[in-house]
């Protein structure tokens, strides 16, 4: 039977070894940029011995170590406070010694995020765009995903990059990262992402929050046409949307017939998408300037290039130059790439 303390230890410094190498082995500029801001919050091994108790309770309840005594627990917390004061000198001298490193570019970056300006990224947690903004004229608050992968958050947070409306944003688990905050479950009940409170006022559904986004900041960067014949273009298109979102979802997910029932669904409805591009004055779905219909498709248009290609065999993004049978929806990614909007909030498919 291990000693309590000596376990007690062990768990710690295993834990906190793991971190520190990783920490000192990241030498490369996105590593040392993560490992500053990591730094710059409280320091991280205090969640370490904070989790000491729950897993010795643990390793007590299946039997692998005696009942802890009153005196053994003030044995570990005098040791692991010696512990803690020399891993604090550590992680100020990796501070220090990082901070060195960094460029000018980096610094400028590290400065800008703080304040919520310069270029977008998703360590921000506040979006001000830049010094014509402060923080008083937030009146948006964006509960998007802490992975930056939920497609229906990407959305959203595309509009109010493209729009430049200033924001705030709280990072929530999805589902599969983790537990969602008691306060967050009190303000949305089934715990679904995004939400957003705009003038006090809280929408619980990305359309929702699209359309009300339009609503409050009309004049900022409009992506809902005004002429009524582009409009019902739009609206046909938003139907459109929805048809390929279900075609693709039914060949995903099931067994496809003999006769390749699903897929052919699938492909009809790709070539409808490819006509409305091909028709199109512009690189974007209603001409030269991007609109609520590309916000709408983007976020599952390129989760099913990922998709279809791991799992059907079927591609329809390609390599510049190579033959294709969608040209006008490649054009469209082209196009959608030179968006900042876009590149920030893209999925790493």
């Amino acid at each position: 039977m291990m000693n309590f303390c000596s376990l007690a230890i062990v768990l710690v410094l295993r834990e906190v070894s793991t971190s520190t190498a990783f920490t000192t082995s990241s030498q490369n500029r996105s590593a040392r940029m993560f490992s500053t801001s990591l730094f710059e919050s409280a320091n991280p091994f205090q969640s370490l011995f904070g989790n000491v108790a729950s897993k010795i309770s643990d390793l007590q309840q299946e039997g692998m170590m005696n009942t802890v005594s009153q005196n053994q627990l003030s044995q570990l917390t005098s040791q692991t406070q010696t512990i803690l004061a020399a891993e604090n000198m550590n992680l100020i001298l990796i501070r220090s010694s990082l901070e060195t490193k960094q460029t000018a570019e980096e610094r400028k970056f590290r400065s800008n995020l703080q304040k919520g300006y310069g270029a977008a990224s998703p360590l921000h947690k506040i979006r001000l765009f830049d010094e014509s903004n402060n923080e008083d004229d937030v009146r948006v608050t964006l509960y998007r995903d802490s992975a930056s992968w939920c497609p229906y958050c990407q959305k959203v947070w595309m509009t109010l990059e493209e729009k430049r409306i200033p924001y705030k944003i709280e990072k929530i688990n999805m589902r599969c990262y983790g537990d969602k905050p008691a306060s967050f479950l009190r303000m949305q009940p089934s715990g679904s992402i995004p939400v957003a409170i705009i003038d006090g006022v809280t929408y619980n559904q990305s359309n929702d929050i699209m359309y009300a986004l339009e609503e409050k900041f009309p004049d900022s960067n409009p992506l809902v046409p005004t002429a009524s014949d582009v409009r019902m273009r739009a609206q046909s298109l938003l139907r459109l949307e929805r048809q390929i979102f279900s075609s693709w979802m039914y060949w995903l997910t099931s067994r496809d017939t003999p006769d390749g029932r699903l897929r052919e669904g699938f492909v009809s409805t790709l070539a409808e998408v490819e006509n409305a591009l091909t028709a199109t004055s512009g690189g974007f779905f209603l001409g030269e300037q991007v609109s609520i219909v590309d916000a709408m498709f983007a976020p599952f248009l390129e989760r099913m290039c990922a998709s279809l290609l791991y799992f059907k065999g079927f591609q329809i993004r390609v390599a510049n130059g190579e033959k294709t049978n969608f040209p006008a929806v490649n054009r469209w990614f082209d196009s959608m790439e030179t968006l900042e909007s876009y590149q920030l909030t893209k999925s790493d498919y």
